[in-house]
C-alpha cells in the first residue's frame, strides 16, 4: 500500500464506496488512480471479514483521535520551549529540574525537552562529590571572614583581611577574599583607591625629613595635616598628628575654624602626652596655619625642627595622606552626620581602632600599638642587661 497517504485518510475512501459512492466517483474526490482504490479497498474487505466492522471503525476513530492529540501535544511542547528560552535559564538550574524527571521519562526525553547535555547530566546525578575541594575551601573561609569583618566593624579591606586569614594558618588569595565578601554582603566591600604612581619631584631645603618614612625609634618625626569632614551642620576641620614610627596617632582635634590654634593645640597634645627628646621632627604641608609665626614660635620654643612639604607634592607627606585616605573610605564615608557630636564620637572611635587592631602593611602587619609595645619592651630588656652587667 502507498505511504504518502494515511491509514486513516483511505479508511474515510472505503467508508464512502461502503456508503454508494463509485469507484470513477472516489477518483475524482481524493485524485487517486482506481489502481491503489482497489488494493486498498481489496485490503479492507480482507480486514473487514476478519473483524467485526464496528471494532475496526472504533479502532481507527480511536488512531485519529490519538494523532490529533500527539499534534497538540507537540505544539504546545514547541510553545513551552519557546517561552521559557531554556538558553537563559542556567544549567544547573535545568539539571536540577531533569533529576526529578528521570525515573518518569527517561535520559533521552529529559535531555532532548531541556537542551541538557547527557555526559553533563551523568555527571551531576552519578559522579559529581557532594562537595568539592575549592567549595570546601570556601565554606572554611567565610566564617573566618565574617568574624574578622565583625572585629573591625567591617572596616577592613581585602589586603588586612587576607593578612588576618594568613596568620590564622589559611592559604588565600586577595581576589579570592574579595569574592566572598561581595558574596557575603557587597556592601561590605570598601570602594577600591585607585594606585598613584608618584613623580620625582625634587624637594626645597625645608623639607628636613626628606621622605624618610621608616624611623628607627618613636617620637624622632611626628607628621601632621588637616583634612575637612562635610556634615548637615556644615564643615569642620580635623587637625591629626602622627608618629612616624608606628604610624600611631598621638593626637586629634575637630574644630568648625581653620585657625592656628586648632593646629597648635592639637600640637600641645601631643607633646605633653609623650614628652618627646629634642631634635624632634615636626613635618607637614606649607599650609598657612603651619607657616603662621605663632606655631613656629611654638616649635622653636619646643626645640622642635620644623620641616615642609614641596608645594604641591603630597607624596612628601604619604604617611599623613594615606591616614586620612583609609580614615574616609572606612568611616567617613559609611555614615551620615547630621552634627558635630556623632562626628566626634565616630573619630573617636575610628582613631581607637587604628591604633589597636587596624594591621599595618608598613610595620609587618602589627597593630601601631603592637609595634611601639614590642619597642619599648626590646628597649627595657637591653637597658635590663646592661645595668646587669
Amino acid at each position: 500500500m502507498s505511504r504518502f497517504y494515511s491509514e486513516s485518510y483511505k479508511w474515510s475512501l472505503y467508508e464512502k464506496y461502503q456508503s454508494g459512492f463509485t469507484l470513477t466517483e472516489i477518483c475524482e474526490i481524493s485524485g487517486v488512480t482506481d489502481k491503489p482504490l482497489r488494493e486498498w479497498f481489496r485490503y479492507f474487505d480482507l480486514q473487514h471479514s476478519k473483524a467485526d466492522s464496528m471494532i475496526l471503525k472504533e479502532i481507527n476513530r480511536r488512531s485519529t483521535q490519538l494523532s490529533k492529540q500527539l499534534e497538540k501535544t507537540r505544539a504546545e511542547v514547541k510553545l513551552l520551549q519557546s517561552e521559557l528560552v531554556l538558553a537563559e535559564i542556567p544549567e544547573f538550574v535545568r539539571i536540577s529540574c531533569a533529576q526529578q524527571l528521570l525515573e518518569r521519562y527517561g535520559p533521552n526525553i529529559v535531555c532532548r525537552s531541556l537542551k541538557i547535555r547527557k555526559s553533563n547530566l551523568y555527571y551531576h546525578t552519578l559522579r559529581k562529590p557532594t562537595m568539592t575541594v575549592y567549595e570546601r575551601h570556601n565554606q572554611e573561609l567565610r566564617p573566618a571572614i565574617r568574624e574578622i569583618c565583625g572585629d573591625g566593624i567591617k572596616r577592613l579591606g581585602a589586603e588586612k583581611i587576607r593578612q588576618q586569614l594568613i596568620s590564622q594558618g589559611f592559604s588565600v588569595s586577595k581576589r579570592k577574599v574579595l569574592e566572598l565578601l561581595r558574596e557575603i554582603s557587597p556592601w561590605m566591600v570598601p570602594p577600591q583607591r585607585k594606585s598613584e604612581h608618584p613623580t620625582d619631584w625634587q624637594g626645597n631645603s625645608t623639607n628636613i625629613l626628606a621622605r624618610q618614612f621608616s624611623q628607627p625609634s618613636p617620637n624622632m618625626a611626628w607628621l601632621s595635616d588637616i583634612t575637612t569632614i562635610k556634615t548637615c551642620s556644615g564643615k569642620f576641620y580635623l587637625c591629626v598628628v602622627l608618629d612616624l614610627f608606628a604610624r600611631r596617632v598621638i593626637a586629634a582635634r575637630l574644630s568648625a575654624r581653620e585657625d592656628t590654634s586648632l593646629i597648635r593645640r592639637t600640637f600641645q597634645d601631643a607633646y605633653y602626652s609623650r614628652m618627646p627628646p629634642k631634635n624632634l621632627i615636626f613635618h607637614s604641608d606649607q599650609g598657612g596655619q603651619y607657616r603662621s609665626y605663632e606655631f613656629r614660635s611654638l616649635l622653636l620654643g619646643h626645640k622642635v625642627w620644623q620641616s615642609f612639604s614641596t608645594p604641591g607634592v603630597p607624596y612628601d607627606n604619604a604617611p599623613m595622606e594615606s591616614f586620612f585616605a583609609s580614615l574616609k573610605v572606612e568611616e567617613i564615608h559609611r555614615f551620615h552626620y547630621t552634627g558635630i557630636c556623632g562626628l566626634t564620637a565616630s573619630l573617636r572611635d575610628y582613631i581607637s581602632f587604628y591604633n589597636n587592631k587596624r594591621p599595618h602593611t608598613s610595620i609587618g602587619g602589627r597593630t601601631p600599638a603592637e609595634a611601639e609595645n614590642e619597642y619599648f619592651q626590646r628597649k627595657s630588656k637591653v637597658e635590663a642587661s646592661s645595668c646587669a652587667l
